[in-house]
């Protein structure tokens, strides 16, 4: 009958041989059933699939259930009662073993994904039991394939849902433990079931002919059983599938939005019903913050889909995409092509992208310059406009900008194309006070020339400080076309004219034999004390620097105490 070898009377006896010895819970099928759920407990914790694959290897419950259906079939009460009793005594044993395991609670404290995936059970997992079912019990038929015995246990797997029915009973999670137990009475009952058809089809009933009545004694009840654990898993099932639909009706909503967003990129979605309305919280990688507008309107589209209020929370974590170029890619999770990198989809987005690409260049190599944003609009005339936002330890001259410009306008084939830059010049300290980033080129002097700037830099601060009613507070040196330049900051009440500079520059000339061009920078946030004048930075730093120390040390005594507090 489609294959089914059929047994001979000598193979036969054999089989009720083998299984009704198998069946009985004596010592070996003790050890092997402790090993097992200590295996199955530990590797379920660790979240290690091998190691769970190997209690599988190990467990005994599965000739049991072999052992129930051949006794129903020969209308064997005594095999069928030994057999129950050796799957029940196992079941108690297993979920106490890893009850036992789990109550420390030391190697783990909420459940990990295997323990998760067992917990839920639905229709597909009672197709996978019936299938493995009838492997196993048609290589007890056919001696020439009953070494792939192991394999089909590792198929079923019996015992790791009673191994996490057991851990999850330990965590006091009695939902998990339930569908944990369903999902081994799912696997029991497919097993018993398809054994059952399989030892009658192979002719290991007791008389070839029966009647429907006996046929009926014989399936009724564990097909009752598998009907009704069929109908819980199927509802599980559709539910399952409502919410996979629902979840990914949502991730196509705001992939959608998203991919308008140039480096935006969905990580994370959670979402939970309430009586009032579903809550969304989708975690997001993008360049900047999604704004609360874009917000509003996918949760508008997520309500409409949803037909309920629903409340979305944009949880965006900032990230920027570089490529050798600039951000000329947007990167996306791989898809089932393997492919990541993709163009941005929107146009505005690409321009965007052009021209973060155009301004990274003209820039790439200054230090101090960071370009925060970069916005594309278009005028009420329909004319381009592109305005870039920028940190920089400087000032851009406006031939820079021309510069950028023209570039931009070449890149967009758009002889109409408007740039604008927005620059944030914070000022740049060093060791010897703020320094004017376009004044420092001072080694394109040459070793020569500038072993003499300390003596021409002292000689200048002489020559200023000789001058009524002003105080030099520090100085810029540049050198260009073979000389010095030097930029003099000073305080005070007087005026420094040109004429005056005329003659310090004289001065100079005759005192350190060289030429060096003078300029002059009054600046007016000058404080005026009964010693003199000083800027601000020069009277607040001593106090703050004192300041500073002793608040390093008292936070390092603090800190101390604590330690040692600790220690005690």
């Amino acid at each position: 009958m489609l294959g089914f070898p059929k047994v001979s009377a000598q193979r036969a006896r054999e089989i009720v041989r083998e299984i009704s010895f198998a069946s009985r819970a004596k010592g070996r099928f003790f050890v092997l059933l402790i090993t097992a759920s200590m295996i199955a407990s530990f590797g379920l914790i660790a979240n290690s699939t091998a190691v769970i694959i190997g209690a599988m290897l190990v467990s005994p419950l599965m000739t049991p259930i072999f052992g129930a259906a051949l006794g129903m079939l020969r209308g064997n009460p005594r095999m069928l009662g030994r057999a129950l009793m050796s799957e029940a005594i196992g079941v108690v044993l297993t979920i106490g073993a890893a009850y036992l395991v789990g109550l420390p609670q030391i190697t783990f404290a909420d459940a990990t994904p295997e323990m998760l995936s067992r917990t839920q059970p639905n229709l597909i997992d009672l197709l996978v039991a019936l299938f493995a079912g009838f492997a196993g019990s048609y290589a007890m038929l056919d001696e020439r394939v009953s070494p792939a015995l192991p394999g089909v246990a590792i198929a079923t797997a019996i015992v790791p849902p009673l191994s996490t029915c057991g851990l999850c009973l330990s965590l006091g999670a009695w939902s998990g433990a339930q569908g944990a137990m369903l999902l081994f009475l799912a696997n029991f009952v497919s097993i018993l079931i398809v054994a059952l058809f399989t030892f009658w089809a192979g002719g290991l009933s007791r008389t070839r002919r029966q009647s429907f009545g006996r046929v009926v004694v014989h399936f009724g009840p564990t097909l009752a059983a598998f009907v009704v654990i069929s109908i819980i898993l199927t509802n599980s099932l559709i539910k399952i599938t409502r919410q996979r639909a629902l979840v990914t009706g949502i991730h196509e909503i705001l992939d959608t939005h998203l991919a308008m967003k140039s480096g935006a990129d969905l990580e994370e979605l959670v979402y939970q019903r309430t009586p009032q309305s579903v809550q969304v919280m989708a975690s997001v990688r993008a360049h900047h913050t999604i704004s609360p507008a874009w917000v509003t309107k996918m949760e508008s589209e997520i309500e409409q889909l949803l037909n309920t209020p629903v409340d979305l929370v944009i949880r965006t974590i900032r990230s920027r995409d570089v490529c050798s170029l600039g951000s000329s890619l947007q990167v996306v999770p791989p898809n089932m092509n393997g492919v990541f990198l993709v163009p941005v989809a929107n146009d505005f987005e690409a321009r965007e992208t052009l021209a973060t690409q155009v301004i990274r260049e003209a820039f790439e190599k200054e230090p101090g310059f960071e370009l925060t944003r970069v916005e594309y609009g278009l005028s009420p005339e329909d004319e381009s406009i592109i305005v870039a936002y920028a940190n920089a330890i400087r000032r851009l001259t406006q031939r820079e900008i021309v510069d950028i410009e023209m570039q931009l306008q070449e890149r967009f084939e758009d002889p109409e194309l408007h740039f604008f830059m927005r620059v944030d010049a914070t000022s740049l300290r060093g060791r010897n006070g703020p320094i004017q980033v376009e004044w420092t080129n001072i080694r394109s002097a040459g070793l020569k020339q500038s072993d003499l700037l300390p003596k021409i830099e002292q000689e200048v601060l002489n020559a200023f400080k000789a001058t009524n009613e002003v105080v030099p507070i520090r100085t810029h040196f540049n050198y260009s076309k073979k000389h010095w330049r030097a930029l003099v900051e000073i305080i005070g009440s007087g005026i420094i004219t040109p004429d005056d500079l005329r003659e310090i520059r004289k001065r100079l000339t005759s005192t350190i034999a060289s030429d060096v061009e003078l300029l002059v920078w009054h600046r007016g946030d000058f404080i005026v004390t009964e010693k003199g004048y000083s800027d601000y930075d020069s009277l607040v730093e001593p106090t703050l620097h004192k300041r500073t120390q002793q608040l390093r040390e008292f936070f390092r005594t603090d800190i101390t105490n604590e330690a040692t507090e600790i220690g005690q």
